[in-house]
């Protein structure tokens, strides 16, 4: 009988993709993979078990350096503060805060708010990106020091901001990063409680795209995807050619697994402009903007001039008419080219343009690329 690789999974923080992600990779290599969910006991884990290999998200270093001292090939998925020798596998926390930053500057908010990262590295990383990114563009991140919780005192720091706006709190219009869906779903809760509402007064943005959390909640969290169930694939082939070497690593590498994407739900469906004409004409637009609209038929669903339209645009949002239902129609071909096999013609038609040609024009000056290498690169990366 061929003997098989017993490979173990140690996760602190459980999340099932990353199980399902592994075990990918370990059906199609014969592993033999054990996930005990219960790792408090890591001595008695570890004495009872036949291991040729573990991938681990631990935030203690004593199970990691029993690895290292009897040779075991090892891969880490998380960033806790030890010197081991062993390659890490991680979300890109900068590509997750930059995809976050972009979708708060597409609804118009440049006014964030934030929790404290409490000391843990990945959400330091997250922060320090998102701040990066924010406030290229003119935009403000404001960190709630809460005890790294999103608890009521939130709602206290919430009304000192509002005050220093001259504003009461529920005039207030700011968006919220958590770090991740748990922390986003407790704000959503913790608004709803203060009679704050979502997204109107408080959009929430998480990270990981938990299709768990968003289940219970009355208000469908928008999140960036961090792909959990590639992370864990990514994180077996790192191990799976430790393996293959036969011995355990002396690499510090650190390989950063890219986000799909924001899945964009009912928590920041809503353009925060304080000019009720141009946030009606902002979802009109978004409602709208695949039947091949103008300027003018904004305009005139809104009940106002051309003139009188661009004035208020211009006076309170970022980008004209004609330059929002571009950036609608773009953004859509876009999410089709990455997501579906679509032809151009069929895409065009389902986004509101007149012909190919023009869709490839559009598609150029907004990506810098045409339809066919955008959608070339985007399978590339889908794959590693």
């Amino acid at each position: 009988m061929l003997k098989r690789k017993h490979i173990l999974l140690l996760l602190e923080w459980y999340d099932y993709r990353i199980h399902r992600g592994v075990a990918q990779i370990a059906r199609k290599n014969g592993w033999q993979l054990n996930c005990p969910k219960d790792i408090l006991h890591s001595d008695h884990i570890l004495s009872n078990r036949e291991i040729d290999g573990c991938i681990a998200l631990l935030q203690g270093t004593e199970t990691l350096e029993y690895f290292r001292k009897n040779q075991i090939p090892l891969v880490d998925m998380g960033l806790g503060n030890h010197k081991l020798p062993i390659p890490r596998v991680v979300t890109d926390n900068r590509a997750i805060a930059q995809l976050a930053a972009e979708h708060f500057r597409e609804y118009g908010y440049k006014q964030v708010f934030v929790l404290d990262p409490d000391n843990v590295k990945m959400y330091e990383e997250r922060l320090d990106a998102f701040k990066h990114f924010m406030e290229k563009d003119g935009g403000t991140v404001t960190t709630f020091h809460s005890a790294g919780r999103t608890e009521s005192r939130v709602i206290d720091e919430l009304k000192q901001l509002a005050s220093s706006q001259d504003r009461k709190l529920e005039e207030l219009s700011v968006g919220f990063f958590a770090y991740q869906d748990t922390a986003a779903a407790e704000m959503i809760s913790v608004c709803l409680q203060n009679n704050l509402r979502v997204p109107e007064n408080v959009a929430v943005l998480g990270v990981d795209n938990d299709d768990l959390v968003n289940q219970g909640l009355t208000v469908e969290l928008s999140s960036v995807d961090s792909d959990q169930e590639g992370l864990g694939a990514a994180a077996a082939r790192t191990l799976l050619e430790l393996l293959k070497e036969k011995k355990s690593s002396n690499s510090r590498t650190i390989i950063r697994h890219p986000p799909l994407g924001v899945i964009a739900r009912r928590s920041t469906d809503c353009y925060a402009v304080e000019n009720p004409l141009v946030a009606n004409a902002l979802h009109w637009i978004k409602n709208n903007f695949y039947y091949g609209i103008q300027a003018s038929d904004v305009a005139t669903a809104m009940g106002v001039t051309q003139q009188g339209l661009q004035k208020a645009f211009a006076n309170c949002y970022s980008k004209s008419p004609g330059q929002e239902i571009r950036h609608q129609r773009t953004h859509a071909v876009s999410h089709l080219l990455k997501s579906t096999e679509a032809t151009l013609e069929e895409i065009a038609r389902n986004c509101g343009y007149c012909t190919v040609n023009s869709l490839i024009n559009s598609f150029r000056v907004t990506f810098g690329t045409t339809p066919g290498r955008y959608r070339k690169v985007n399978k590339i990366s889908n794959k590693s």
